[in-house]
């Protein structure tokens, strides 16, 4: 009796266990094979290193370097995550309660690490490495760190980048970007993200109960950004952004043997490697809503009056409607009357009887507000509009701004108004309507320089290598003799005895430029120059914008003159 008792229990014993082993291993195999696999497989993020930035000489504007960061695996840490801050607390310089308040605020998820301490230096990293045993799911993760070292000098040029949202995640899934990636968010960052953002890989790894490495199972190698080589000069980048230190406003240099951007420089400025890690950004709200708007790169994006450097387009406007000569004298009294209105010159006691290159070395308002009238709004309209401005340049940055020409038919279809001659000596001076960008002025000038050829400036040279600049230029059928005109008297400009732009002047080299003073609606004017060099066979342009910065002959003339210099002491003059 008590062996068939014992047989009976045997039997249903045995049954239960078959039962059991038949539901773990048939009915809900799969499941447990998902959770064994989950407990002792690993999958670590490789984040592949963005491409490098280097200027004209390979001197790095943009690079890498690598960074330590401990993370945490939420799901093998959450049972002892008290313990494991109170360990890692000395090490990393945080209270314990301000780490476990970082791995509370964690999003969950099976291999989603949370960023516990973001690039600490390399003995900290050691001695976590040292104590994995008693912080069950930590881990020191490797990532390379955007580091940006010309700092201020050229943020605005480099832009910085940013994490990537969770609509841009959605939206850039199908282009291999995932929640953890971080993107270009300005300037060259963004404008070539597509070459500069790698391939990331990843590491699948067995591991024991401890989470100590046994053997990797699988691994899908990270690969590099593609690196950029531009036109731009760092030892510019650098001198102009220390000369437009105390200044707002931009300086743009321009290569005229193919367009090509030298410096790109753009004040007050930020410092881009804030932005490149998660702790940095904590600090860019000083940027963000800093005064005087240190984001914005005025040299493509602030839009301004142009001033007496439109005398330009004004001169050659006239010359080329045949209603003006070089030899065309106006007198000018110190002011001139336009439809029961008195329009001054800056010199209130005028300058006299004026031909073309006096009134360039004057800045005469009276001369070329003849000179407008004459001429008429629709053709210098007309004339403004060929050399480009009211469209983009096309430089190769993100967000450019076009200005704005105003014109006969504009004023009537927005203000149901017509046109009157006082707007048209406004507008030959550059004053009322019309707004320009520092880097479109750069491009009228260049223009002027080269007999005609209007660029699209460019920042790019090589792309891994292989050279993919070149020549961009549309040519402007101007008259020789007309742009004789014009050159002779931005020679005048800096080197008659009494030019506006004096101070332009560099040892050794014969410059022609404009200067300009602009109405800005506040106390003080903006202040311009616009020039090139050697005047003889022209190599270098440059704009110099300087926002609130009072007469252009003054402070613009003087910073493009020790520009000049330098260009001169590095060889490119």
């Amino acid at each position: 009796m008590k062996a068939s008792r014992l047989s009976f229990i045997l039997l249903a014993g045995f049954i239960l266990a078959s039962f059991g082993l038949f539901r773990i291993q048939i009915l809900k195999g799969a499941y447990y094979r998902v959770l064994s696999e989950k407990n002792r497989i690993r999958v670590i993020y490789l984040e592949a290193s963005r491409g490098n930035i280097l200027d004209r000489n390979n001197k790095p504007l943009i690079s890498n370097r690598l960074s330590f960061n401990c993370s945490v695996i939420t799901r093998e840490a959450r049972q002892s995550i008290k313990r494991s801050c109170k360990i890692l607390a000395p090490i990393l310089g945080v209270s314990a309660e301000e780490l476990e308040k970082r791995f509370r605020k964690s999003k969950p998820g099976v291999f989603n690490t949370v960023l516990m301490a973001e690039d600490i230096n390399a003995s900290k990293a050691i001695e976590i490495e040292e104590r994995l045993e008693d912080l069950p799911g930590f881990i020191i993760e490797t990532r390379p760190l955007r580091e940006y070292p010309n700092e201020k000098s050229a943020a605005h040029l480099t832009g910085y980048i940013g994490p990537i949202t969770q609509q841009e995640a959605d939206f850039l899934d199908a282009y291999g970007y995932r929640e953890a990636d971080w993107l270009g968010r300005d300037g060259l960052e963004k404008m070539y993200e597509s070459y500069l953002r790698g391939q990331s890989g990843g590491l699948q790894m067995e591991v024991d109960s401890r989470g100590r490495f046994l053997r990797a199972l699988g691994l899908k190698e990270p690969r590099e950004g593609k690196d950029i080589q531009l036109t731009i000069d760092s030892r510019l980048q650098v001198f102009v952004q220390d000369l437009l230190i105390s200044q707002k406003g931009a300086v743009i240099l321009m290569n005229l043997g193919d367009g090509g951007i030298l410096s790109m420089n753009s004040s007050p400025s930020f410092d881009p490697n804030l932005f490149a890690s998660t702790e940095g950004r904590k600090g860019v709200g000083k940027y963000l809503r800093g005064a005087g708007a240190p984001m914005v790169n005025r040299g493509i994006r602030g839009q301004y009056p142009a001033g007496s450097i439109f005398k330009i387009i004004t001169a050659l406007a006239g010359l080329e409607s045949k209603k003006v000569s070089a030899l065309s004298t106006f007198n000018c009294p110190g002011y001139t009357a336009v439809g029961g209105k008195i329009f001054h010159c800056w010199r209130e006691t005028g300058h006299g009887p004026q031909r073309m290159s006096e009134a360039f070395a004057h800045s005469c308002n009276v001369y070329f507000y003849n000179v407008g009238l004459m001429t008429g709004i629709n053709f210098l309209t007309q004339k403004t509009l060929e050399f480009g401005f009211s469209k983009l340049t096309g430089v190769d940055l993100p967000g450019e701004k076009g200005g704005f020409v105003p014109s006969r038919e504009w004023k009537q279809r927005s203000q149901q108004q017509g046109w009157y001659d006082g707007e048209t000596v406004n507008l030959a001076i550059g004053q009322g309507y019309l707004q320009v960008t520092p880097v479109q002025a750069l491009v009228m000038i260049a223009a002027i320089a080269t007999d005609g050829h209007l660029f699209k400036p460019h920042l790019i040279d090589k792309i891994e290598g292989v050279r993919v600049a070149e020549k961009h230029a549309r040519y402007l059928n101007i008259d020789a003799a007309h742009l004789k005109a014009v050159k002779e008297g931005l020679d005048a400009v800096v080197n008659s005895d009494t030019g506006t732009g004096r101070l332009a002047r560099a040892a050794g080299v014969h410059i022609a430029g404009k200067t300009g003073t602009a109405q800005s609606g506040q106390d003080k004017t903006h202040a311009w120059f616009v020039g090139f060099a050697p005047e003889e066979n022209p190599k270098v342009a440059l704009v110099v914008f300087v926002e609130n910065g009072g007469r252009g002959g003054v402070v613009a003339a003087k910073l493009a003159g020790a520009i000049f210099q330098k260009l001169k002491e590095t060889s490119y003059l």
